[in-house]
């Protein structure tokens, strides 16, 4: 029997109203169309952000810091026991 259950988890970027060129990043979490978002407590300049790859752009120290974060979080939340 299949299961309909389903699961996705991606990142996205919000803007800062007053500092529309930096953005804070967000993983989104969808469980059987519910969604729950979740702040990563990082800022990300916006013109760096990949949205198709979910990734930052360029190989500087910041960059590599925040795709690590991403994939880390992209390992740990699958494994939590409240879904």
């Amino acid at each position: 029997m299949r299961s309909s259950q389903t699961f996705s988890i991606s990142f996205i970027i919000r803007k800062k109203k007053k500092q529309p060129e930096v953005a804070l990043l967000y993983a989104r979490i969808t469980v059987n169309s519910k969604s729950l978002e979740i702040s990563l407590k990082r800022t990300i300049p916006v013109d760096k952000w990949n949205q198709a790859g979910s990734k930052l752009i360029g190989s500087s120290s910041e960059s590599r810091l925040i795709n690590k974060k991403i994939d880390e979080t992209k390992t740990i939340l699958p494994k939590k026991d409240c879904w």
